[in-house]
């Protein structure tokens, strides 16, 4: 994902699964809250791919050979077929969602040191 924030972004090499590559344009007033939207999202996806690593691997349940089999090309499909798998799918739109935010910090840590806290240039006004 091109994140566009005024200030600039630059574009990933994504996996052909992926779909085509999308352009997010962002008002600086913006920035701040939809760092905090796709950090959020970042981080539930961590906990949840953590807690689905252990959850997920399918084990020989009836102790015979087709439950084995069974089994085995699961977790192939799942964990080791490397692009393919469902879990590097899982993974890279994890790296996608840390590469937004980090295009996003880098880009609000550019806007406030050209800027500063500029309310004409944030957007945002204080009725004081």
């Amino acid at each position: 994902m091109f994140i566009d924030g005024g200030g600039g972004g630059s574009s990933r090499t994504t996996p052909e699964y992926s779909g085509t590559q999308q352009k997010l344009s962002i008002e600086p007033s913006a920035i701040p809250d939809a760092r905090k939207v796709f950090g959020d999202a970042l981080h539930r996806l961590e906990d949840q791919l953590a807690d689905a690593k252990a959850a997920l691997r399918a084990r020989r349940w009836a102790g015979d050979p087709v439950s084995q089999e069974t089994a085995e090309k699961f977790n192939q499909d799942t964990f080791e077929a490397g692009d393919s798998a469902a879990l590097s799918a899982i993974e890279a739109y994890r790296d996608q969602l840390k590469g937004v935010v980090d295009q996003l910090t880098a880009i609000e840590a550019d806007y406030r040191r050209v800027e500063g806290d500029n309310t004409a240039s944030w957007g945002r006004v204080h009725n004081d």
